[in-house]
């Protein structure tokens, strides 16, 4: 079935208080996916941000960042009174600034919700979700410690998920705030993600392949990676030089340690999943190649030029998974290039993979496929009005050639793209907001291996441009039976 979606980070909706939340804009869009007949809403996570406000190097890959609360309904549900507006018309998200205007209202609706926290209701959850604990663990501790790497903690703290020497009765209250935040986090989506779908839309979102180093997921999983005996990573992620890098790109995670994974029977990886099947109706894997083979860089070295690839247990693991759940929906990232046993096993399970047209147009070897989601670009690389404006002279004639020899037609060279992407054979077709508007470079989402300037910080004003391109969208939709 052909069908067709878009893009759109929940931190790029508009919204009163500097970033798009889980708040009437997120309604809203929906209702204008609806009116343009776009069926797939893909997100990037929601997971606490890590270094550069980068979603992908989270402290819990299970939590959501507190920052996408609606406060509105917390004032509907008489816990504070109406917040003030806040960076409303900003089109850069200010993380900091966001945050701590937020807190206040948190903190205090967290106050007016005391009689709450002692309900039935509050405490089966947090026993249903035990992972929240272990994040409010780690996250009070690590905030004794200003944040320094767990593995630098002091016995007591290290092990303190298993050991339990450790004393969290004066860290009480915070940890059931944070509890209570990741409470009203998933109310809130659940409730909203409940709405999406009674517009005949479904939700994509993200797993990254690897946790981030520093996070309740190592902190209280140690055995699932490899450590040394200090308890530090001997071993970090990353990819070799590539498109985006001369030097790869050195991530930092710590390197997971499939011997036991497969001796665990494959634990730690079946409840990331499971997981995130209960929040999603579509799982997009990142870095899916990992699953086998991964880059492994040794953790003193600064850059991912020198490293090992090594094979990990992805057979093994689908086998189970897809044993336990067949009609789980699973997209494989499988950009790059990659070795044939990746491709190999995407296809032994019949995993929907990636076209970005800004890699393959120009690739006469890359194989197009109906089992293939056609993406203008991902939130990796450049939009495709920047992309265009950067091609050179024969890059520019070689694109006149391809459109040529496929007959495209259109108006403009952005209609012109857009008629190419969805007529073509892959099943799917997801443009980022971004490109839908007709953005340059400066809306880009995240340049790989650059933190801070303007990554992860995309955000619309209002939807009145999107408005205006709904009857474009659903005639492309129309046009071409997506």
């Amino acid at each position: 079935m052909r069908t067709n979606g878009i893009l759109m980070a929940i931190s790029s909706l508009p919204g009163d208080f500097g970033i798009g939340d889980f708040g009437e804009s997120a309604y809203k869009f929906a209702d204008y996916l609806k009116k343009a007949n776009i069926k797939i809403w893909q997100i990037l996570p929601l997971n606490p941000t890590g270094y550069g406000n980068s979603p992908y190097q989270s402290s819990c890959g299970h939590a959501i960042d507190s920052i996408y609360i609606d406060l509105y309904e917390l004032a509907k549900e008489g816990l504070i009174e109406t917040p003030k507006p806040f960076n409303k018309t900003k089109k850069l998200i200010d993380y900091p600034a966001v945050r701590e205007h937020k807190e206040k209202y948190l903190r205090e609706a967290f106050k007016n919700s005391k009689s709450f926290l002692e309900k039935q209701t509050f405490k089966k959850w947090i026993k249903d979700n035990p992972w929240v604990v272990d994040y409010a663990q780690f996250t009070v501790i690590s905030l004794k410690n200003n944040y320094l790497d767990w593995w630098f903690w002091d016995k007591k703290e290290r092990y303190a998920h298993y050991k339990h020497e450790f004393d969290f009765t004066p860290f009480n209250e915070e940890i059931l705030y944070i509890e209570w935040c990741q409470y009203v986090a998933f109310k809130q989506f659940r409730k909203l993600k409940e709405y999406i779908n009674k517009c005949g839309i479904e939700l994509m979102g993200d797993i990254p392949f690897y946790v981030g180093g520093n996070s309740s997921d190592c902190w209280s999983n140690q055995d699932e990676f490899k450590l040394d005996e200090n308890d530090v990573p001997e071993l970090v992620a990353g990819v070799p030089p590539d498109y985006f890098s001369a030097t790869g790109q050195r991530w930092g995670n710590p390197i997971y340690d499939w011997e036991y994974m497969k001796e665990d029977g494959f634990t730690f990886w079946m409840e990331r999943i499971e997981f995130a099947a209960t929040l999603f109706d579509i799982i997009r894997i990142d870095h899916f190649r990992a699953f086998d083979t991964y880059w492994a860089v040794d953790a003193e070295c600064d850059t991912a030029i020198v490293g090992e690839w090594k094979h990990a247990y992805g057979d093994e693991l689908f086998a189970k998974l897809f044993e336990k759940h067949p009609d789980i929906k699973i997209i494989a990232e499988d950009l790059g290039d990659l070795f044939p046993s990746v491709l190999e096993l995407r296809d032994k399970y019949h995993l929907k993979g990636m076209n970005v047209l800004e890699f393959t147009i120009f690739n006469p070897e890359f194989e197009v496929k109906e089992n293939q989601i056609i993406y203008s670009g991902t939130h990796d690389n450049d939009t495709l009005r920047g992309w265009y404006k950067n091609l050179k002279e024969n890059e520019l004639e070689l694109l006149k050639i391809i459109l040529r020899r496929d007959k495209v037609k259109g108006r403009s060279i952005k209609d012109k793209l857009f008629n190419l992407i969805f007529g073509s054979i892959c099943d799917t077709a997801i443009i980022p907001i971004q490109d839908y508007l007709w953005k340059d470079n400066d809306t880009r989402m995240n340049v790989p291996g650059i933190l801070g300037g303007t990554n992860w910080a995309y955000k619309l004003a209002d939807f009145t441009e999107f408005i205006e391109v709904i009857p474009y969208i659903k005639e492309l939709n129309k046009k071409y039976n997506r």
